[in-house]
């Protein structure tokens, strides 16, 4: 059950924007379909020159058939995973972060006025991917609850079981091919296809489909797990070519393998990990591979919550994408051919997203615009650097500001207190 009273404005909002202004080149708002750019990289229709969008949509439909409106929230949950789906008037969520981040996650859907749950996805029974979906259970009705049988012997794991069982729920084991109903969406399940010694391997996979879009959720699945969904896919004959890939393992080099990319052929992939995360992800590798097919990039550890919302058709994103193809290893780091990942981005936004006002990641609210007297003159000595497109302020020396994209970039004097109050969060890294 969702309260819909706050999400019809935003949808009305960034649908208006996703057909007007709001139709931005690299953000890629637009069709589900795509053309081919120069270099054969897939692009929106809307980005790619001389291309009539009408031609390859199909006829209007009647009302009554229109797909209710899918809204996918990408939580910024540190180095772990969480996304909330929303179609129509229910809910689901795939995985909760971890131990700190369940309380958090639960006011972040009360925000966005889920009542309950029509699905809980406990991808695997890592601590980063099921950590706080002890507190969401509990918290939550939920009909359905999708694990694998996998046990494992950490207190994180016992917790998730333990409430469970207080509130009278069973587990439901992933079946390949088994398809679930959300709103006037359908996901199917994809995998695990076998059980591994590696709990990266049995990550429950989703292929979730809406209107003409399709969207790809594969936990922390590997190489060798992903090899196992493209065969069974073939076999069973499930199309993976989809438009939005959350990339596996929080952008990990073990995940997102060529063969793997090359059948998915996603348009946009999100990649949820931490800022200055200890496992370097997401890794220089994933990036080349994700920049060489010209895939467009959305990342938590830069951006905050990402939000995408569709109508079946069209997407509109809540950010531009992110520009700046930094890896979590240190600047500089190579992959393991040798290879050093550019710092520059090929992929720019031609605009600044419009400012979206409502609950942005844990309830906080969009940054506002910051005052013409607080903007620091070409002259003066900036306090702070804002960027506008992730609401982070920095010192003036921060790494950060280094690697920020020049449009992004707003130089402000003012006072700490007045940037928090206008919605903009202190960088962790330079801790202003």
């Amino acid at each position: 059950m969702i309260k819909r009273d706050y999400k019809t404005r935003l949808h009305t909002e960034l649908l208006a924007y996703g057909v007007s202004a709001f139709l931005l080149a690299a953000a890629g708002v637009g069709l589900g379909g795509c053309a081919e750019n120069e270099g054969g990289a897939k692009v929106p229709e809307s980005m790619a020159q001389d291309v009539d969008a009408s031609q390859n949509r199909p006829e209007t439909a009647d009302a009554d058939s229109v797909p209710d409106i899918l809204e996918v929230h990408f939580l910024d949950v540190g180095q772990g995973d969480s996304t909330l789906i929303i179609c129509g008037e229910e809910a689901m969520l795939i995985d909760a972060g971890d131990n700190e981040q369940g309380t958090k996650i639960q006011n972040y859907l009360s925000n966005q006025g889920v009542e309950s749950l029509k699905y809980a996805v406990c991808t695997h029974p890592d601590e980063d991917h099921i950590g706080g979906m002890d507190v969401i259970l509990y918290k939550f009705p939920c009909e359905t609850i999708l694990m694998t049988d996998e046990d494992k012997d950490t207190d994180t794991y016992r917790d998730v079981v333990d409430t469970m069982e207080n509130r009278g729920y069973q587990r439901t084991l992933p079946v390949t091919g088994q398809q679930y109903s959300l709103g006037d969406a359908v996901f199917t399940i994809v995998g695990p296809v076998s059980m591994s010694s590696d709990s990266n391997n049995n990550s429950i996979a989703i292929l979730l489909e809406h209107g003409n879009q399709k969207l790809l959720f594969t936990g922390d699945a590997e190489e060798e797990e992903e090899a196992e969904i493209l065969a069974e896919a073939e076999a069973s004959g499930i199309s993976l070519d989809v438009d939005i890939y959350k990339a596996g393992h929080h952008g990990s080099r073990t995940s997102s393998s060529a063969s793997f990319l090359d059948a998915v052929s996603p348009i946009y992939a999100v990649i949820s990990c931490g800022e200055g995360n200890s496992y370097g992800h997401p890794h220089a590798e994933t990036l080349n591979q994700l920049r060489a097919r010209g895939i467009i990039v959305f990342r938590t550890d830069e951006q905050g919550s990402v939000i995408v919302i569709s109508d079946g058709e069209r997407m509109t994103w809540n950010c531009s994408p992110s520009d700046t193809w930094q890896a979590g290893e240190p600047v500089g780091a190579s992959d393991q051919s040798g290879a050093v990942l550019p710092q520059d981005s090929d992929v720019e936004a031609t605009q600044q997203s419009p400012a979206v006002t409502g609950p942005d990641s844990w309830g906080a609210e969009v940054p506002s615009q910051i005052t013409a007297e607080s903007t620091a003159e070409p002259s003066q000595t900036a306090d702070y650097i804002c960027n506008t497109n992730t609401g982070k302020f920095h010192y003036p020396d921060c790494d950060s500001v280094n690697q920020m994209s020049e449009k992004n970039k707003l130089p402000v004097n003012t006072t700490r207190e007045e940037l928090i109050n206008q919605g903009y969060v202190p960088c962790k890294k330079c801790n202003p």
